[in-house]
């Protein structure tokens, strides 16, 4: 009996962790898909940025000049307001320059004024050589400056264009997410695998109502965290596969449970109904000689 005890502890101490878990995991992601205060940052600098671009005198230029240059200018405000910035993953507490994110590819400004002309070639160059620098140190990049004097954009500019990332709340919500992520999935799956070996066997007829229900449940929550793993590169397909096998059996095992349990109650209801509608017959002889049956019925 205590072994059934500890086994019923530890079950429902690994789907409460569970649970717990995935509501963590959850609100991870929606602080990873909330809008990040860096984002304002970043476009209130590109509007200052866009305001004295468009304030600077022509005259020097020549029409191809001008007419690459406000092509330019109409792409960084597009790129201003599509959001999508680098965010910056490897400095806590410090602005750091990123020309491409490493993780989702997003460009930075500078890195995407080259991209829109074309000139893929020096934003992968300037990224594999450094990612983290600075537009001004770029003075000597001599097919950076022709590309400058070509749209019609001093060195000057482009630095004023270029902002560094401070470390975000996305980037450290994502961090947490797959943190949570290593800690829930095992918990739960251990959940699945005791509570389907204790209604595979220990609780085969369902007797146990907490049995059925931890089933049922440690078997959602694996089968949740199967879902969330899907097409992450960090996680083996197979690795999913088993998890969503072991938790759809944790719930059938328990389903199991629920209507034997309920199949078992029914026929102790039946047969205490057959019990107490129970009918008697006893003879019956009067003082006079006379004589019959009694009958009596009992529901």
């Amino acid at each position: 009996m205590r072994s059934i005890h500890r086994f019923t502890i530890a079950t429902a101490f690994l789907t409460i962790a569970g649970i717990i878990g995935m509501a963590t995991t959850t609100r991870s992601v929606a602080a990873a898909n909330t809008p990040d205060a860096g984002i304002g940052r970043v476009r209130a600098h590109l509007d200052t940025v866009l305001v004295d671009l468009a304030s600077r005198p022509a005259t020097e230029l020549s029409v191809q000049q001008i007419a690459r240059r406000g092509a330019l200018i109409r792409a960084l405000r597009d790129y201003r307001d599509r959001g999508v910035f680098p965010h910056n993953y490897d400095f806590p507490g410090r602005a750091v320059p990123y020309f491409v994110d490493r993780k989702t590819g997003a460009l930075c400004a500078v890195a995407n004024l080259l991209a829109y002309s074309g000139r893929w070639d020096i934003v992968d160059r300037v990224a594999h050589a450094d990612n983290n620098v600075w537009v001004a140190q770029l003075a000597g990049d001599t097919a950076f400056v022709r590309w400058l004097d070509a749209n019609g954009l001093t060195l000057a500019e482009a630095a004023h264009v270029q902002l560094p990332y401070t470390q975000n709340q996305s980037a450290s919500a994502l961090d947490s997410r797959n943190l949570i992520f290593s800690t829930v999935a095992p918990v739960t799956f251990g959940g699945s695998v005791l509570s389907s070996a204790w209604n595979a066997w220990g609780n085969s007829d369902g007797h146990r109502r907490s049995g059925n229900v931890l089933g049922v449940v440690s078997g959602a929550l694996s089968l949740a965290v199967a879902a969330t793993s899907v097409g992450r590169r960090d996680v083996p397909v197979a690795v999913t596969a088993t998890t969503a096998a072991i938790g759809g059996m944790s719930i059938a095992l328990g389903t199991r449970g629920i209507v034997r349990q309920r199949q078992i109650a029914n026929a102790k209801h039946e047969e205490e109904r057959a019990r107490l509608a129970s009918v008697s017959l006893a003879p019956i002889v009067s003082a006079n000689g006379g004589a019959g049956i009694s009958v009596a019925l009992r529901f």
